[in-house]
């Protein structure tokens, strides 16, 4: 078995409405930072795993983030895995 640490970022399709990302962008413009054009709020999640190889690691990652860590309707998410 190998050590993987995976990466996951999860964020709102560009389609669905962020309201957490209006809220900090009119927060920022209200602070004068008028420059500031869009602003998207995720998740972050980092997870260490065991697996025999990185696709076997790759794939339990993509499950976890189908099945629960992500809702795929309304969220992408993209991962980086890493042996340690």
């Amino acid at each position: 078995m190998q050590k993987f640490t995976v990466k996951i970022q999860i964020t709102p399709k560009k389609a669905v409405n962020d309201p957490r990302g209006t809220q900090v962008l009119n927060g920022l413009k209200n602070l004068g930072y008028d420059q500031v054009e869009n602003v998207s709020v995720g998740k972050y999640i980092e997870l260490f795993i065991n697996a025999e190889n990185e696709k076997e690691c790759e794939s339990k990652v993509n499950e976890a983030c189908e099945q629960f860590l992500a809702n795929p309707l309304i969220e992408e998410y993209t991962i980086k895995i890493k042996s340690i």
